[in-house]
């Protein structure tokens, strides 16, 4: 490879991670302020709360900021360690990434199953009382999933019935009512409710936009990639010394 060849590998990498690096730097922020504002905030399945939106932003943060900071100073400095230590990181999570989307199709039934019985556990035994104050953001999650779908609890609106906030009274919050007003949710009268699951609508969604996230998808592979090659290519120049020739 020439020199200019090089060095326009070099930049365009460069440039690249600095961007990477400073989305990391804004979703790490947005994640530290849901944990200090909201706490563990918009976990619907209160056992899996590092898949909470404040876990998922922080972890994501971090690994960004990581990986960005290996290509920045890896590219900028011609540091081979650091640009072997970038791809590699970039290969295992592509490896991952693989691996997680291969399981989710074969265990697909099982994975169905564990996410329905995960949210139903959420309202039966963990979602708080109109009264008290909803640290981990639960009643805010599921208001916005209902109202956002247009859907009440996970299969039907009787997954509502004698919940946690509620004992032994066959209510529903009022995210679950089609026109919405005060208390509407206690009125008893389902016909005054949506009556489809939010789980089986979050499904439809997934389906109706396949192709939006299978682009999504693709482009972040595509992303991936180029970012091992150009790395990849780097490193092999500075170890052959040939953008010297």
């Amino acid at each position: 490879m020439g020199v200019k060849a090089y060095s326009v590998v070099k930049y365009i990498f460069f440039a690249f991670n600095v961007l990477f690096w400073l989305l990391g730097c804004g979703v790490l922020g947005t994640g530290i302020w849901l944990h200090m504002a909201k706490g563990t905030y918009a976990s619907i399945a209160p056992n899996f709360s590092f898949l909470s939106a404040t876990a998922l932003c922080i972890a994501a943060g971090v690994i960004v900021l990581v990986i960005g900071f290996f290509g920045c100073c890896g590219a900028i400095m011609e540091n081979q360690c650091m640009l072997l230590t970038y791809f590699l990181f970039v290969v295992v999570i592509f490896a991952l990434e693989i691996v997680a989307g291969i399981l989710a199709f074969i265990y697909r039934t099982e994975v169905e199953r564990l996410i329905k019985d995960e949210l139903r556990e959420g309202i039966k035994q963990k979602y708080p009382p109109p009264s008290s104050r909803d640290e981990e953001g639960l009643s805010a999650a599921w208001e916005t999933m209902q109202q956002d779908f247009k859907c009440c609890g996970v299969t039907n609106h009787t997954d509502w019935y004698n919940s946690n906030g509620w004992p032994e009274k066959k209510w529903v919050p009022d995210s679950c009512c089609i026109i919405r007003s005060t208390n509407c949710g206690h009125s008893g009268k389902p016909h005054l409710w949506y009556r489809i699951g939010c789980l089986g609508e979050m499904k439809y969604w997934l389906k109706s936009n396949l192709y939006i996230l299978g682009v999504v998808g693709i482009t972040i592979g595509v992303i991936q990639i180029l970012g091992m090659v150009a790395a990849m290519v780097l490193f092999c120049c500075l170890r052959n010394d040939k953008y010297y020739e």
